[in-house]
């Protein structure tokens, strides 16, 4: 087991969530899935966490998102390259389009916003395995947005 580099978002903030949502949800879009498969361990206001940090409540842990990777590229060069489809291309996305992840994080975003001020996310990345394909140095995770959203 590895752990690479952690993620802490900037500021999220609170001032347009509801109070008394009955869920709420960390959404990452635009994951990144070409490297190694990893367990996104996802905190809420604990930026000092790491991979030996407990997932519990006191600990701000939300929950984990997993990312069946694909381990670099094995093909030929560009092979593994994603281009964007038109609008009315009526094929699926290329397989390595980026993704979406969400996790359920009710409790963990009750106990943050009872403390009052911004909101921070930290995903700590367990990788479990590895291929010689994919750089020791990679950055994992890689995501083009973190969102919360809370529902009445």
């Amino acid at each position: 087991m590895s752990v690479l580099s952690k993620v802490t978002t900037p500021d999220i903030p609170t001032e347009q969530l509801v109070s008394d949502f009955t869920r709420a949800d960390v959404q990452f879009d635009g994951l990144v899935h070409s490297g190694s498969s990893y367990e996104g361990r996802v905190f809420v206001n604990n930026p000092d966490a790491d991979a030996a940090t407990e997932p519990s409540a006191e600990n701000g842990y939300a929950g984990s998102y997993y990312i069946f990777g694909h381990g670099g590229c094995y093909g030929d060069q560009g092979h593994c390259d994603v281009v964007r489809r038109g609008p009315f291309d009526p094929r699926p996305p290329h397989g390595l389009s980026p993704t979406r992840k969400v996790v359920i994080a009710t409790d963990a975003i009750r106990i943050a916003m009872a403390a009052g001020g911004a909101l921070t996310v930290t995903v700590v990345p367990v990788v479990l395995s590895t291929t010689g394909k994919v750089p020791d140095d990679e950055a994992i995770p890689e995501f083009q947005s973190v969102s919360v959203i809370a529902y009445q």
